[in-house]
């Protein structure tokens, strides 16, 4: 008598869904004269599911290049990736069932990184530094865009009155070669802007404020954000 064996003992393929609460994120730094004062990081949440398969499966996990995090698949369901460095990161997702066999699935996460600089009362400026490649990002980003407010605060009790300051925004790179440069005047109790789109994304750049001439001090405010363009999909 001929024996007959089920179809799925010999089948090593089995299905889990992935989710995750977002595939977008912006880490927030601000500085203060110079100085990092905090840092808001990105965290992302992958719930996993398996339905009918869920006896088979013993592991869950995520790999994100360098980093590999698991959980035991029958008592939990939930991985939490905290992302520190802007880039465009593939997320593998994974499970392993209980003889080993491993399913895979790839997800796009983008996080972007806004910089908020600070200076106040100053004549000498500090150069705000930026590095807008991470060597873990899958890619380059697309762009830098820039904000930069310059204040000349009114002192009420001043009775000779302020002045005028002249001022010249830089952005320059390694070897302090001048990318792009914008020159303004700044009458007292007045704020002047400068916005712009760099897209020069290698290496190290600096957000300079030139004081050229004038007598008051000055108020400093940098918004950078270094963004990225979400890959095109087949």
């Amino acid at each position: 008598m001929s024996g007959c064996l089920d179809d799925r003992e010999n089948n090593q393929e089995f299905n889990f869904e992935v989710t995750t609460n977002s595939q977008n994120g912006t880490i927030i730094e601000t500085y203060v004269d110079g100085e990092r004062e905090s840092i808001q990081e990105c965290h992302f949440r992958f719930e996993f599911s398996s339905g009918s398969d869920s006896s088979r499966i013993s592991t869950y996990g995520i790999n994100n290049s360098d980093t590999e995090i698991t959980i035991n698949a029958k008592k939990d369901s939930t991985i939490i990736l905290t992302i520190s460095h802007h880039g465009l990161y593939r997320i593998l997702a994974f499970a392993i069932d209980e003889q080993g066999y491993r399913v895979e699935k790839s997800i796009t996460i983008i996080v972007e990184l806004q910089m908020e600089w600070r200076e106040e009362g100053t004549s000498e400026p500090k150069p705000m530094p930026f590095k807008s490649f991470n060597t873990g990002s899958q890619s380059h980003p697309s762009s830098t865009l820039i904000t930069s407010y310059v204040k000349n605060p009114s002192f009420t009790d001043d009775f000779t009155g302020g002045r005028p300051v002249e001022i010249t925004w830089n952005i320059a790179d390694e070897l302090n070669e001048i990318c792009q440069s914008h020159s303004d005047e700044v009458g007292d109790g007045e704020t002047v802007e400068w916005k712009t789109i760099y897209f020069n994304t290698i290496g190290t750049h600096e957000l300079q404020v030139n004081y050229d001439e004038g007598q008051d001090l000055i108020d400093i405010e940098h918004i950078l954000h270094i963004q990225y363009q979400a890959p095109e999909t087949s």
